[in-house]
């Protein structure tokens, strides 16, 4: 038993300095994620050092490892603020099980062959954990479901000079992609682009999406102002200081505008845009979703319009209609939230579920997002503190451990 607590002890140490090792303290997180990364490695560790133990007590070795690490990082990512930590523990516990039976199994049929061998089928279950796919069914458990497709994809016109749909390059490059976050949100909407602003192409969807659109003219501003005041609904990004990048030259007109076009439209609903004094990447919170900003303006109403969140945002209800406005189109840039990927574990912000959301709001909808919520670290929380507390759990079973172990002796 003084052998298992040891092992146990140790890997759930090994566990939380390997997370550190991939950068815990900088993810700004309250998951688990990056402990679950580690926990194969470790396992396949504690396969060695239980090797020469009988099945029962190879057994209670790896209950134990795997409920201390459980206990140390839930009180971790609790202390961090995650709202439901239990739920992510046991995919950790069912995920480890598997890896645990799979190490043993092959450092067991090493053991049968002889020392030398052990540690070589010690060596080859790490290599295994390094051939794409092997971990694929372990990643399915501990990451938990995957996003699901929308049940309904509203329809949502959209009108932008942001690189979104084709890219840069345009729909006839074969090196152009969307933009993740534009791919992100058709998987809950059904976005039909319009090139002009008339009373025809508004009536195709009940939501018109308008991102730092390029200049219009003065009968679509007008068409636009009527048909919101008539009923329809507008998300509106508008950026007084656009840090899009470009590889496109200056003057290009598919460059996107480097500062809003709206001016007039705004001055109509009695609304100014100045630039914030805010350098570079800006985090926000809107409820629980984390947005990062750039550059972001500032609106000053004098009218029917509403400013909130620090002045960056503003709603205005304007006869039947309403227009939701955010003064900065660069939270739709990839490289503000997903600069790795966009699957949950990679993003570093909500901005498109942000706009998915914003969306809904203005059609009156209230349903799960496709993709799955991140839990991040409320503010204020040092993972240090948290740290500290999740390390007490390994220590005790150590000490434990070492205490059965001289009792044993004596």
């Amino acid at each position: 038993m003084s052998r298992a607590l040891l092992v146990a002890g140790a890997g759930a140490a090994a566990e939380l300095i390997g997370a550190l090792a991939l950068g815990f303290l900088g993810w700004g997180r309250a998951e688990t994620l990056l402990f679950f990364a580690v926990r194969p490695w470790v396992l396949v560790g504690a396969a060695l050092a239980v090797a020469r133990l009988q099945w029962p007590e190879r057994v209670h070795a790896y209950v134990a490892l795997l409920a201390i690490a459980a206990v140390s990082e839930t009180l971790l990512i609790a202390y961090l603020g995650s709202g439901d930590p239990w739920a992510e523990a046991g995919r950790g516990l069912a995920g480890g099980a598997l890896i645990a039976l799979a190490a043993d199994l092959i450092v067991q049929l090493g053991c049968r062959l002889g020392k030398a061998a052990r540690w070589a089928a010690g060596a080859m279950a790490a290599g295994l954990l390094l051939v794409p796919g092997v971990l694929r069914p372990y990643e399915s458990i501990v990451l938990g479901p995957a996003s699901a497709p929308a049940a309904i994809r509203p329809r949502v016109a959209l009108m932008s000079g942001l690189p979104l749909v084709w890219g840069e390059g345009g729909a006839f490059d074969p090196a152009s992609r969307p933009a993740a976050a534009y791919r992100t949100l058709t998987r809950e909407f059904d976005f039909v682009p319009v090139d002009t602003i008339e009373p025809i192409t508004l009536a195709r969807a009940p939501v018109l999406f308008l991102a730092q659109p390029q200049r219009l003219a003065p009968s679509e501003l007008a068409a636009l102002d009527a048909w919101i005041r008539g009923g329809g609904r507008a998300l509106i990004l508008t950026d007084p200081d656009l840090r899009w990048p470009s590889d496109l030259p200056l003057g290009d007109i598919r460059r996107p505008p480097p500062f809003t076009l709206l001016t007039p439209l705004l001055d109509h609903w009695g609304l100014s845009l100045e630039v914030s004094r805010a350098q570079g990447p800006h985090p926000g919170w809107w409820n629980e979703r984390r947005l990062v900003l750039e550059r972001y303006g500032r609106f000053r109403s004098t009218g029917a319009c509403t400013v909130f969140f620090g002045a960056a945002m503003a709603r205005c209800r304007l006869g039947r209609g309403e227009a939701f406005l955010i003064a900065d189109a660069d939270l739709m840039r990839d490289d503000l939230w997903a600069p790795a990927g966009s699957e949950a574990h990679q993003r570093t912000s909500d901005n498109p579920l942000f706009i998915a959301e914003r969306i809904d709001a203005l059609l009156g909808l209230r349903r799960e997002r496709t993709e799955r919520a991140v839990a991040w670290a409320r503010p204020g929380r040092t993972p240090v503190q948290g740290l500290a507390l999740a390390l007490l759990v390994p220590i005790a079973a150590i000490s434990a451990g070492l205490l059965l172990r001289r009792r044993a002796k004596a």
